[in-house]
């Protein structure tokens, strides 16, 4: 991957730049700001259903429709993935890990694009080795624990590829504000398709991955091979926060309340309970997100 994608956006730059305690004041007052939400039956699925449906290989996303590549013959199916990664393309390979994989939420971040071709996208399934996916210190607004990398030796984790254009990646970064954003130089296999990558770009959670027992928790909903970590679901996940941030005997129902009730009240308490039980990202093949003197 030649370079490092632009960023025009001077106050994505500007958030970027944050250091951990600039960037918590500033996601403080954001969460007080936040009015409250009504909370129902379908709050709680939305929460619990985190990272959410997707396919279960390759596909192309476009006008809404979700293309299979296993569906295309052989010949189609390299024509196609060969447009998406030509450089005249402008695209760039951005892995997902959570939500990102899933076309309803890729929907939603890309309809308002005018361009057919920044609502378009190739994602590419596949395996990350020497990483798997676990969940990060810190609750959403919209009450999931979110997912995020951590290096763990012998195991492959599913993961995918997206091939993004420029707006793409600047709405996706946006839209991750709790991640840093950089670069992985690590293996990855396409599972149906063949190709492969030696780096991507990759959001890291800044509060860290979740560590309730001093090490690091897996998102059992993402499959992996040699898994190492202890894995747990959702609701499990949802159910250990809420145990700390809101005492014994409160449930997964509880927090995602609290998320529509008051996120702000919830912050605080998430700032003295989970956020502290987490192991930051570390790694030799991690490169951070080059962001220009001073900003």
């Amino acid at each position: 991957m030649p370079g490092w994608p632009r960023i025009d956006d001077p106050e994505l730059l500007a958030r970027l730049a944050l250091g951990d305690a600039e960037f918590r004041r500033m996601l403080a007052e954001f969460v007080a700001a936040l009015p409250p939400r009504e909370f129902g039956p379908e709050a709680l699925a939305h929460a619990i259903g985190y990272p959410w449906a997707r396919p279960s290989g390759s596909y192309e996303l476009r006008d809404g429709e979700v293309r299979p590549l296993a569906t295309l013959a052989p010949a189609a199916r390299e024509q196609l993935v060969a447009r998406y990664r030509d450089p005249a393309a402008g695209r760039v390979p951005l892995l997902a890990i959570g939500s990102n994989a899933a076309p309803e939420a890729l929907e939603r971040k890309f309809a308002h694009f005018e361009d057919a071709e920044d609502r378009a996208l190739l994602a590419l399934s596949g395996w990350l080795h020497g990483f798997d996916v676990g969940a990060a210190a810190t609750v959403t607004f919209y009450g999931s624990l979110p997912a995020t990398i951590f290096p763990s030796a012998g195991t492959e984790v599913a993961a995918t590829v997206v091939w993004v254009t420029s707006p793409q990646f600047t709405q996706l970064t946006w839209s991750e504000v709790s991640y840093w954003l950089g670069r992985l130089r690590v293996p990855f296999a396409g599972e149906d398709d063949g190709v492969c990558f030696d780096e991507v770009l990759v959001y890291v959670s800044r509060f860290g991955c979740f560590c309730p027992e001093d090490e690091p928790v897996a998102l059992a909903a993402i499959p992996a091979r040699g898994r190492t970590a202890e894995a747990l679901t959702q609701e499990q996940l949802l159910g250990v926060a809420a145990g700390l941030a809101l005492g014994l005997g409160a449930g997964a129902e509880d927090l995602v309340r609290a998320c529509c009730e008051d996120m702000g009240a919830l912050a605080a308490r998430l700032a003295e309970t989970v956020w502290p039980r987490s192991r930051t990202f570390e790694s030799p093949r991690w490169t951070p997100y080059p962001v220009p003197a001073g900003r």
